[in-house]
């Protein structure tokens, strides 16, 4: 009796638990993977409060050390790690990885389901199919991550194959996963193991759309004004924007006219020494309050580059985050250097009949920290009340002279935490970077506008995947393991709140807000042309001549940087503007360098036949020219530029190097009047070659492969610096450093690259 009593409770109780799962099972979903697809083109959601919070899955160490890889959470079958479990329903918003090749697998197991959904390589999963693409999949900067949005319905298992078990614990898995529990009463269908047309189409617009920058029309309804005015010495200036009227500032520019300040270095000190400050309705302290040009992404240098939210268009800077507010919003300008300022402020206002609940305010600290804060963390946003961390810009400036600064995580404690929830992986990990980044890269939501040694400046924001709070938020960057490293490190921080509030920031003083100095930059004068040239900021590259050659008049290449500048007239406007130029400049005493590279320049436009190769490399290179030797090369400070004549038709590049351990970069760039060749991953590479490999039409065989990756770092890469200045545009920041793409284990052999093309026959 008794033990029939036990089994019919027990029956009932598998039977309510069935019935609870079949529940669940069969719930209507109310959220749709279609509509998160969408929100990837929504930009103006960032301002929302109603979106769901991104939690972190990561590989970090747990016992608070530096090995941030080979994390997992269990064991998965045989030869595989769980590193994610999610309870549904959810959905992830990024996965982020590093450590191993692009053969590694990556499993989703949805819904307790025994076989995947998607079991792919990590280069298929991101980039390498024809759903998965960049820019929402890709590999780049020594990472691979992919942004679409997968939901699960009830469940959520990840699995990659296992690492650590080559020396020195290789392959080392790092990764990131970001996740969105759905709010109660939320359901989801999990997302499908393969696409219809429709769900195949819909990717592709949002990818295109990302492609070309999220291009935005202002509507006409949206209120427009301009003011002008000459900030003096000491003086505020205060606009009204909008008075007793609700509305969202929408757009916000400002342009000062660099013309009128006196010098270079003057019109570069402005971004620090003046500060721009918000004021939503009726409050009396700033909820922005940040320096110029910081505040628009501009550190330390006078760039142009467009992301999301900030960025600058020629000398404009803008701001396309969205400002809502109840009554009123007022902006201020204030000088506190030592010239007069004329600035031009633009804005766009969407008038609204009653602010949205929904809508946050928004706000933005900036912060600085020194060598003299090691031992503590940077504290990039310490906030109370309720809201949402939207981006990050970081600048770091190793004191120590060692990228070691970025062994550092980040670390996010939301509300009653006792601890941190949010622990990354590595300060570039955060950034979609890794590995100390190769070069700089610009992207809608994250990117690198700047790296130099030991010098970078990196952003991230977050539309897809906010950090809501409640209470309180504490944002930090550790300063590199254990906090140990010298540096400097500024922010700015932005986020929006229910009520407005005081910024948070941190100003200092002008003098303690001047920009730091490593001592580097006549060592590194090149490192920064380039870093310009890559993100196509060539007014940049020629305004930061100018900046450097008032700071160092005396410095022995200056002449050869005022070529460049020419050089960057003809990149702009063409030979026909420069070459006058060009003419003018050869009546000076020039030193025979030079001379050989004005002449070089001059050269390459008197006939179509002429043209311009280059190698670089830090080991010996044999550089080839459809069969022919053209130059010996082996030098990690100089680029060797050559004059060559090329016709219409099949081309044959390549070089051929002795092995030289990490770090070794070869690279090569071809300058013609029918189109331009230059090092990339595409091109093939052997050891030992055998034949007619130089010339056109050779047959490669099995043994050629390609090289593969993005590329090594630089060139050149860290421990080397210094590289002898030229007048060369983009023939050295736009080829690609190449190596051999696995080991090299007989150092005897010479390992060959090469690429083969057709000229076009029109210049």
């Amino acid at each position: 009796m008794y033990t029939r009593g036990i089994l019919k409770n027990l029956v009932l109780c598998l039977l309510a638990l069935s019935s609870i799962s079949c529940a669940k099972k069969q719930a209507t979903p109310n959220v749709f993977w279609e509509d998160l697809m969408r929100e990837l083109l929504h930009v103006e959601r960032v301002a929302r409060l109603d979106t769901r919070t991104a939690y972190l899955r990561s590989s970090f160490d747990p016992t608070g050390g530096n090995n941030d890889f080979n994390q997992y959470l269990r064991e998965g079958p045989e030869g595989w790690w769980v590193i994610a479990d999610l309870e549904g329903p959810g959905y992830i918003s990024r996965f982020w990885f590093t450590g191993s090749d692009e053969h590694h697998r990556v499993r989703f197991y949805f819904d307790n389901e025994e076989e995947p959904r998607v079991d792919m390589t990590i280069g298929e999963f991101c980039g390498g199919t024809d759903t998965y693409r960049a820019p929402l999949a890709v590999y780049e900067n020594y990472c691979w991550y992919n942004l679409i949005p997968m939901a699960y319905a009830e469940r959520l298992v990840i699995m990659v194959e296992k690492g650590g078990y080559k020396p020195g614990n290789w392959p080392r898995l790092f990764y990131q996963v970001n996740y969105h529990p759905l709010d109660p009463g939320e359901h989801i269908a999990s997302f499908p193991g393969s696409f219809t047309e429709e769900e195949k189409a819909l990717i592709e617009s949002v990818r295109q759309a990302w492609a070309q920058g999220l291009p935005q029309d202002i509507p006409s309804a949206w209120r427009h004004a301009t003011q002008e005015h000459v900030i003096y010495p000491g003086e505020t200036v205060s606009w009204t924007v909008s008075d007793q009227t609700p509305g969202i500032l929408q757009r916000l520019e400002l342009t000062p006219d660099y013309e009128a300040l006196p010098s270079a270095r003057a019109r570069e000190d402005i971004l620090r020494s003046m500060v721009m400050k918000l004021y939503w309705d009726d409050q009396s302290s700033p909820s922005v309050a940040a320096p110029l040009g910081d505040f628009f992404g501009a550190f330390w240098r006078r760039n142009r580059y467009e992301a999301l939210y900030v960025g600058a268009q020629d000398d404009t800077f803008y701001t396309r985050f969205p400002m809502p507010f109840a009554t009123a919003a007022r902006l201020e300008l204030v000088n506190q250097g030592s010239e007069p300022v004329p600035i031009t402020a633009a804005w766009w206002v969407e008038d609204l009949n009653s602010k949205d609940e929904t809508l946050g305010y928004f706000h933005a600290a900036w912060q600085r920290t020194t060598p003299a804060d090691a031992g503590s963390p940077h504290v990039s946003l310490s906030a109370s009340g309720k809201g949402k961390l939207v981006g990050s810009m970081l600048s770091v400036t190793s004191a120590d002279r060692s990228w070691w600064i970025l062994e550092a995580d980040e670390m996010i404690r939301v509300d009653d935490e006792r601890a941190p929830g949010w622990k990354g992986t590595g300060l570039e990990d955060y950034f979609n970077g890794g590995w100390y980044y190769q070069n700089p890269i610009i992207r809608l939501l994250a990117g690198i506008p700047f790296k130099m040694p030991f010098r970078v400046l990196q952003y991230r924001f977050h539309l897809m995947d906010p950090v809501h709070f409640e209470h309180s938020i504490d944002m930090m960057f550790e300063r590199g393991p254990d906090n140990a490293s010298r540096g400097w490190m500024e922010t700015m921080a932005y986020y929006y709140k229910d009520k407005p509030d005081a910024s948070g920031s941190r100003l200092l003083t002008p003098s303690e807000r001047i920009p730091p100095d490593d001592g580097l930059a006549q060592a590194t004068i090149m490192h920064e042309l380039n870093n310009m040239e890559r993100i196509g900021d060539y007014a940049g590259a020629s305004d930061l001549i100018d900046v450097f050659l008032e700071r160092f008049p005396e410095f022995p290449y200056a002449e050869t940087l005022r070529l460049r500048q020419l050089a960057y007239i003809e990149h702009r406007e063409g030979i026909e503007v420069a070459r006058p130029l060009y003419e003018a400049f050869a009546e000076k005493d020039l030193q025979p360098a030079t001379r050989a590279q004005l002449e070089n320049l001059l050269w390459f436009h008197e006939d179509p036949s002429h043209a311009l190769i280059s190698g670089y490399s830090n080991t010996r290179m044999a550089l080839f020219l459809n069969g022919k030797a053209i130059a010996a090369i082996e030098s990690p400070e100089e680029m060797s530029v050559h004059r060559v004549r090329v016709e219409p038709g099949p081309q044959a590049l390549g070089f051929q190097v002795r092995f030289h351990p990490y770090p070794n970069w070869s690279q090569v760039y071809l300058r013609t009047h029918y189109g331009d060749v230059f090092t990339k991953p595409d091109w093939r590479w052997c050891l030992g070659p055998r034949g007619a490999w130089t010339q056109p039409g050779y047959t490669e065989g099995d043994a050629w492969e390609r090289v593969g990756g993005t590329g090594v770092k630089g060139p050149p890469e860290v421990p080397y610096v210094w590289v002898v200045p030229h007048a060369y545009v983009n023939m050295q920041s736009i080829a690609v450093g190449l190596r051999p793409s696995r080991e090299w284990e007989d150092h005897s052999i010479l390992a060959a690259f090469r690429h083969e093309f057709d000229l076009s026959a029109t210049p």
